[in-house]
Parts: C-alpha cells; sequence; structure tokens
C-alpha cells in the first residue's frame, strides 16, 4: 500500500514539475514578445439626408505593447500614447538594449522595451534622396541593423492639358544598407543592385552564416551582410498558386520556417462574359521550411492547420518551447516545430478598446548567436554548413550526448528557472541525479555559436 501511494506521488509530482515548466515558460514568454497597439478614434456626426448619426474615422494613437501567446491578453508597456503613424514594411529588436525599432513615415522610432516609452524620433537619410528603408533586421552576432533601400528612377513627361512636367515613376532598385539608430543615417553596403522587388511576406538573417534573407514574390534571394553581394537567389519551389510568407529564422535549429499557403482554384463560366474565369475554391495552410541553397520547401504540417498569418502581424520562434507563433489578426497561434500542428490558439483581448497589434517581434530566439561564418575579405575560411546538433537519447533517464559535427567548447545544462545546474566540455554528460522535468541545453561550439536544444529527463 505504502509503495502504491509513492508511486502516485512520484507520478503526481511529475505533473506537478512539467505543469509549473510549461507555466513558467509561458510567464517568461510573456513581455518578450512585443508590437505596437493601436487604436482608433472616431466622430459622429448626424447626417439629416440619410436621417442617421455617422462615425468618421478621425485619428490613430499607438504605443508599444506585450502580448501573452498563450492566453492572447495584450497589455501596455507604457502610459503614455503616441499620435503617430508606423510603416508596416519593417521592425525589429535589439535583445541586448531591449528596444524595439519601426519606421514613422520617413522617420525612425526607438521604443524602450522596458518602460515603453518611445526614446528617440530620428529623420532617416541616406545616399538617396528618398528616405526609406525598409524590411529591418537585427543582426544579434553583430548588434546592427540591417534593411533594403528603394532607389527609384523617374521620367518626366509634358501633360499638355494639365500643361505641367509629370513625374512617372520608371523602375526601381534595391540597396542592401545598414542603418544607425541613433542618428537615423543608413549605409549603403557594397555596389549591388537588386532588381527583385521585396514582399511583406517577410525576411530574416542568419546570424551564424551572416546572410540577410527576403523573399521576392517566387524567389528567395541571399545577401551577404559583409560585401552586400549576392549570395543566392533560388525559385522557390511550390506548386502553382503557392506562396511562402511569414518567415522566421530559428537559431535552436537554424532552419527558416514560414506558413506555405496554396491556393485551389475552379473555373466557373461567367454567361456576362461568356468566358471561364478562374476563382479560388480553397486555401491550405501548414508550416514549412525551406533549403536557402535551393528553394525547396519542406511541409512541416502533415496536414492543413486551417490558419493563415497576417504579413503585417508577424511570426516568430520560440527556442525554449520549440514553437513557431504567428498573428492571424484575431488570434495567436503557436505551432510545433517538430509536429508542424497547432499547440495553442489565443484570442487576442485589450485593455482599453485597441483593435489591433502589429509588426510583433520577439527577443527570445538567436540572443547571444555568434557568427561563424567570417568575412571572406579578411581572407579567413568561414564554416559554410550550419553545425548539426541532436541530443541522443531524448527523452534520457541517465545520461544523454550531443552529436555534432561542430567542436564543443562547453555543454550547460539549464533549468525551467533559467539556471545552469550542469556545465560539461565534453559531449556526454550524466543527468541521473537530476529531477525528472524538462531542461534546456545550451550547446557552445569553438566557432563562438551557441545553440539551445529541449532535453526530457525521465
Amino acid at each position: 500500500m505504502l509503495l502504491f501511494l509513492l508511486n502516485i506521488f512520484k507520478v503526481n509530482m511529475r505533473a506537478i514539475l512539467l505543469f509549473f515548466c510549461c507555466v513558467f515558460s509561458a510567464t517568461l514568454c510573456f513581455g518578450q514578445n512585443v508590437g505596437i497597439v493601436r487604436k482608433n478614434y472616431y466622430s459622429t456626426y448626424f447626417d439629416s439626408t440619410l436621417n442617421v448619426s455617422i462615425n468618421v474615422f478621425d485619428s490613430t494613437s499607438i504605443r508599444l505593447g506585450s502580448v501573452n501567446p498563450y492566453s492572447g491578453a495584450v497589455s501596455h508597456l507604457s502610459t503614455n500614447s503616441y499620435s503617430l503613424a508606423v510603416n508596416l514594411t519593417g521592425a525589429t529588436i535589439d535583445p541586448y538594449q531591449n528596444h524595439y525599432y519601426i519606421g514613422s513615415g520617413f522617420n525612425l522610432l526607438t521604443f524602450d522595451m522596458n518602460s515603453g516609452d518611445l526614446i528617440n524620433n530620428v529623420p532617416i537619410t541616406g545616399a538617396f534622396p528618398t528616405a526609406s528603408f525598409q524590411n529591418y533586421r537585427f543582426n544579434p552576432s553583430d548588434s546592427i541593423i540591417y534593411g533594403l533601400v528603394p532607389n527609384n528612377f523617374y521620367s518626366s513627361y509634358f501633360d499638355s492639358i494639365s500643361m505641367t512636367t509629370i513625374d512617372v515613376l520608371d523602375s526601381t532598385q534595391i540597396r542592401f544598407a545598414s542603418l544607425n539608430p541613433l542618428t537615423g543615417v543608413y549605409t549603403l553596403i557594397g555596389n549591388t543592385s537588386f532588381n527583385n522587388l521585396y514582399t511583406l511576406a517577410g525576411n530574416s538573417v542568419d546570424p551564424f552564416q551572416m546572410v540577410y534573407y527576403y523573399s521576392a514574390v517566387d524567389t528567395l534571394i541571399g545577401i551577404d551582410v559583409y560585401s552586400g553581394s549576392l549570395l543566392s537567389a533560388v525559385p522557390i519551389q511550390l506548386p502553382p498558386y503557392g506562396i511562402f510568407e511569414n518567415i522566421a529564422y530559428s537559431c535552436a535549429d537554424t532552419s527558416i520556417y514560414g506558413l506555405t499557403r496554396q491556393n485551389y482554384t475552379s473555373l466557373v463560366y461567367d454567361s456576362l462574359y461568356m468566358m471561364y474565369l478562374e476563382v479560388v475554391d480553397s486555401t491550405t495552410f501548414r508550416l514549412s521550411k525551406i533549403n536557402p541553397n535551393t528553394g525547396s520547401i519542406t511541409f512541416v504540417s502533415p496536414i492543413n492547420i486551417q490558419a493563415g498569418g497576417n504579413l503585417t502581424g508577424g511570426a516568430y520562434i520560440d527556442p525554449n518551447s520549440m514553437t513557431y507563433f504567428f498573428n492571424n489578426g484575431n488570434q495567436i497561434i503557436g505551432v510545433s516545430l517538430s509536429s508542424g500542428l497547432i499547440t495553442s490558439s489565443a484570442t487576442k483581448s485589450y485593455p482599453s478598446g485597441e483593435i489591433a497589434i502589429d509588426m510583433m517581434r520577439s527577443n527570445l530566439n538567436c540572443f547571444g548567436a555568434s557568427k561563424i561564418r567570417l568575412d571572406p575579405a579578411l581572407g579567413i575560411e568561414g564554416s559554410l554548413e550550419a553545425p548539426q546538433i541532436q541530443l541522443f537519447p531524448n527523452p534520457a533517464q541517465s545520461n544523454f550526448s550531443v552529436l555534432t559535427n561542430a567542436p564543443i567548447k562547453e555543454i550547460e545544462v539549464v533549468d525551467f528557472m533559467g539556471k545552469v545546474i550542469l556545465r560539461s566540455s565534453q559531449k556526454s554528460m550524466d543527468i541521473s541525479t537530476l529531477p525528472n522535468g524538462i531542461y534546456s541545453v545550451h550547446v557552445y561550439t569553438q566557432f563562438g555559436a551557441v545553440f539551445a536544444r529541449k532535453l526530457i529527463k525521465l
């Protein structure tokens, strides 16, 4: 009888431990995932013709807010709100200074993620007359903000009706650049012009290989961060009407994830136009990852997850739970990186009548990453292959090993409180004395890179 009770107690303690692990993980996420919380204001006037009161959009206020991905609760990070418009073409986070950056017209806004206050508002300037810097991405391995600068070319013609000369956009070339957030000055990197226009489908930085990736509709473009030159331009290999969007790079397994949206169409005969029209019949969504060297897409989701992302809502990777979170407008949805299935879905709720949280970003991923590929201009060869890191066995009872082709400097086992409880320079580690539960294993390589993997102790 006593043995039976002890076994029940042991099982219950395991359940309690796992419960607190999950709760604490959610707590860690809370306050780390921020975005622009928008509130619209309306004025009302009486229309005597229609004999009704009509609401008319009057103004908008914004503030930095955070969202809990497990409950959907949106919170204000500051009591201050600002009557500013923001650009939905890019935002990024500096996780070391806890700063959130986003464009506002031709200015750069800097928010302090601790206080939520706007601490800097500077005009964006650079080599071109147009003060446009877009598709922001902070690189944690060199602490630089990278992005794209459109260089527009115009032609002029004389309009005999208006008797004026009109400038018409003739073409656009894209340049790669870095941005100083203190001054707003961007610096062009290299001399390469990119004809592939970028989309809101997303961008990412591989901080280990020092490559900036962006989506150009049906092509994935890779830019060398060091030289600004084109490293790769591969067709995104999807069936017709397929789109790969909401891109997010994962430092935990060095993969680029996104949502694959596949439209299915049918032909409908229109008797008015006397012709067949192609109409979207249905759409499927799957978590996927892309090989940046070949453009091949691998479906992680075995089935349609029936939830698509909002391109301006944002997406990010949580390396602790190995989850891809995205904002689909009304909800925050979490999808497992291993199974491709939805693990959480929370409807967003706002504290005081707001309508949206846009450009959601997180500082959970790639913190402390170090470059592996060195600058070729220095004449030092760096690795072009991302190290493969696996734990075996996992789950483990007494021992586990790190399987990798990279030289190991140190391995740490971290508990759910964030405390380092074991440390070793060997690839194998004895964990028999540890309580059962979920741990994070941090693998430090001789190149200076750090990788995180989840370990389950049974």
